[in-house]
């Protein structure tokens, strides 16, 4: 597919924030294309989990069924901190607030191909630069290919081209630290791997529900292996494991064997019963950083620079918030983009900057939900990984307090479904 030389909209990054973006937009009636690097879908041990209110914004474009109708429905989150149950946050005490009380596990890459069966992308955004005629700003590929666009909106991940090319800072809002300054150690390192595990699993292993063993860190994710299934194929069960590990400690592997990983379940599994690992599909692993852009907004000239999903903000996937973040990010931004076509014209008119109060209104929403997010998983990874001695303890105590409130813990459910950010 060729590339137009003219369009109102591009989206750079196809993941599924930018997939998203681009149907939204489409169906709000606007010209719009997407591009990437590539069109396959390669992602691995990604995100797993779309959340109560992800389910509500995706319900508006009519995306919320293939999805449910594809994962596992998640009735909640049990904690332990070895095999003794410390807290359970159940998701249907929310069900008189939202259609959806519950979250779906669902693997990234089933998400984006119910995403990218409206779409086909392709390209490389490589440079940008303002349009000397003075409408829209040109998007120059590495191909050669110039696509002038008067919106780009990057969904093109934590090492974003499009916010690095209009100068937009990215730091820990905490700490002001800069997302790509090597030169400062990561707090925690976290290894994902999605594996097929040895029947039968103990007890406490659920699956419908996210289990969290917290004394020596150990997640279990159920998921539905869908790549290649037929409407009438019984989906195969996988699990998606997780292991947080303290950066003072050494390095894991960038893709962790299957030896790597059994050797790191035989260690951590607090059950009688060995858990053994049968095959791995994929591994991962990274350091735990936040960052949050400072600001999602930008005019070129005439041009209008916005950002979405990871390019405008990463932290800890404890909570499972990033791809949900986005999803919301990406619906928002293409809603302030029809709104601010409709209100403005294609001539730049200085004495009228308040036609862009629609794009910094969406700006400045999003980013205070994106610096809450950060603070709301920062805490989690922290409280998670508590270590050893007092910390612990008082941890497990704190935990298990809220096990015995139940307004505490339907806030926790709250704040874990996305639906604290509903009206923000």
């Amino acid at each position: 597919m060729s590339l137009p030389s003219r369009v109102e909209v591009l989206v750079v990054g196809a993941g599924p924030t930018g997939l998203v973006a681009a149907i939204t937009l489409a169906g709000l009636g606007l010209q719009v294309a997407i591009v990437d690097s590539s069109t396959r879908n390669q992602n691995g041990s990604r995100a797993a989990a779309v959340h109560a209110h992800t389910l509500e914004i995706l319900d508006s474009i009519g995306l919320a069924k293939p999805i449910i109708d594809t994962g596992i429905r998640c009735r909640g989150v049990v904690l332990r901190g070895t095999t003794d149950k410390i807290l359970e946050v159940g998701f249907e005490q929310l069900r008189d607030i939202t259609a959806y009380p519950f979250s779906v596990l669902i693997p990234q890459h089933a998400v984006e191909g119910i995403f990218r069966e409206r779409l086909t992308t392709e390209g490389t955004a490589v440079d940008l630069c303002q349009d000397e005629r003075g409408s829209g700003v040109d998007v120059r590929f590495d191909d050669g290919n110039v696509v002038n666009a008067r919106y780009v909106i990057g969904a093109d991940g934590a090492h974003s081209t499009i916010r690095r090319l209009v100068g937009i800072e990215f730091k820990d809002p905490r700490t002001g630290i800069a997302f790509d300054d090597s030169t400062v150690p990561p707090a925690f390192y976290i290894v994902f791997a999605d594996v097929y595990l040895e029947e039968p699993l103990p007890m406490g292993i659920h699956r419908d529900k996210l289990s969290a063993h917290l004394d020596d860190f150990l997640l279990f994710v159920p998921l539905y292996d869908v790549k290649g299934s037929s409407p009438k194929a019984i989906p195969m069960l996988y699990w998606r494991v997780g292991y947080l590990l303290p950066a003072s400690g050494p390095r894991p592997p960038r893709n962790p064997s299957m030896e790597y990983l059994q050797q790191m379940m035989d260690a951590r599994n607090p059950w009688d019963t060995r858990i053994t690992i049968l095959s791995v599909l994929s591994s991962s692993s990274y350091r735990v950083r936040a960052a949050v852009a400072s600001t999602y907004f930008r005019k070129v000239g005439d041009g209008n620079i916005l950002l979405i999903g990871d390019a405008a903000h990463v932290h800890s996937p404890v909570g499972g918030q990033g791809m949900n973040l986005g999803i919301c990010d990406a619906v928002a931004v293409a809603h302030a983009v029809r709104a601010h076509s409709d209100t403005s014209s294609d001539t730049p008119d200085p004495k009228h900057p308040e036609r862009d109060d629609v794009l910094l209104h969406y700006a400045n929403s999003r980013r205070m939900i994106g610096v809450r997010v950060v603070g709301l998983t920062t805490g989690l990874t922290t409280l998670l990984n508590a270590g050893r001695g007092w910390r612990r303890i008082l941890r497990n105590f704190v935990l298990r307090a809220v096990s015995y409130l139940p307004f505490m813990n339907r806030l926790a459910a709250w704040r874990i479904s996305g639906l604290a950010n509903k009206d923000l």
